[in-house]
C-alpha cells in the first residue's frame, strides 16, 4: 500500500533527541516505521544489548554440552550425581544473571 498522506509533527531538540534515541534502542532504521509501529501496533520494546546476547548464546553452549554429559550419565551413571548437580548449579546461575540483566525475579 502506498502512503501518500503525510502528517507534520514538531518537537523541540531534546523531544527528538529523545525520540532517536528510543528508535535507535528498539533496533528500526527510521523514525517514520517507529512511530507508525508506536501509533498503530504497539510500543516497540528496546533491543537486549549485544552483551546479553553474547551471553546467552554462552548459555546455549553450555546447555548443548550438558545435555551431553546427561547423555552420557545414563550409559555411565558413576557421573550422574555430578552431572546433576553442575545442572542445578547452571539453573543457578542463569537465574541470578537474568535477574540482574533484566530485572526479572
Amino acid at each position: 500500500m502506498k502512503r501518500n498522506k503525510e502528517v507534520k509533527v514538531r518537537f523541540t531538540d531534546d523531544e527528538l533527541a529523545l525520540l532517536n534515541s528510543f528508535v535507535l534502542k528498539a533496533g528500526y532504521t527510521s523514525r517514520e516505521k517507529y512511530m507508525r509501529t508506536a501509533l498503530l501496533k504497539s510500543v516497540p520494546k528496546e533491543q537486549p544489548s549485544v552483551d546479553y546476547q553474547k551471553l546467552i548464546n554462552e548459555f546455549n553452549s553450555i546447555g548443548n554440552n550438558l545435555n551431553q554429559l546427561v547423555k552420557l550419565a545414563y550409559y555411565q551413571p558413576l557421573i550422574e550425581q555430578e552431572t546433576l548437580l553442575t545442572l542445578s548449579q547452571l539453573k543457578s546461575l542463569i537465574s541470578s544473571t537474568e535477574s540482574m540483566i533484566r530485572g526479572v525475579v
